[in-house]
């Protein structure tokens, strides 16, 4: 599987959206290439495809700018891929449950390989959530618990964190 520059920089965006810190103000598409130092009329393309997949809501005017549609801790990997890039395989039989979607008029040789393929980049994906990217967006590699922590604080909604202070 390749990810593509497109998915790495949708990423991107959704994990500076979903930093902590952040209040629930908006960001500009300006901002967040200055501080991912991306190409401005690139992410205008991009955040139509988060958009369209609720992944984030567009506030116009001086204050507008970009934001979450929902919570980061909400949003599965597997959705922010699926919105940028599409099918996770380009296989017309993987990851369905019968082989009516394969053209093929038997099962192939690789079936079973590209099958397990599917399956294990989904869980994987669908089992990671963006606050814990963007818990540990631009550090060391943290050991588990403290991955945990932070995923936690940077999920919080603000009811939480009031209760939390």
């Amino acid at each position: 599987m390749k990810i593509s520059t497109r998915t790495e920089y949708g990423i991107r965006v959704l994990v500076t959206l979903a930093r902590p810190g952040e209040d629930d103000s908006c960001l500009s598409l300006t901002e967040i290439a200055r501080r991912e130092k991306l190409p401005h009329a690139y992410l205008e393309q991009l955040v139509g495809d988060l958009r369209r997949a609720g992944l984030v809501t567009a506030t116009r005017g001086q204050a507008g700018g970009y934001r979450l549609a929902r919570a980061a801790a909400e949003i599965a990997m597997i959705d922010a891929i699926r919105a940028l890039e599409g099918p996770l395989l380009e296989m017309p039989c993987a990851g369905a449950e019968d082989r009516e979607h394969c053209d093929r008029p038997q099962p192939c040789s690789v079936h079973e390989v590209f099958q397990r393929v599917y399956e294990s980049l989904s869980v994987t994906l669908g089992a990671t959530n963006l606050a814990e990217v963007a818990a540990t967006a631009g550090g060391p590699p943290y050991p588990p618990e403290v991955r945990r922590r932070r995923a936690a604080r940077y999920s919080a909604t603000p009811e939480q964190e009031a209760r939390n202070a």
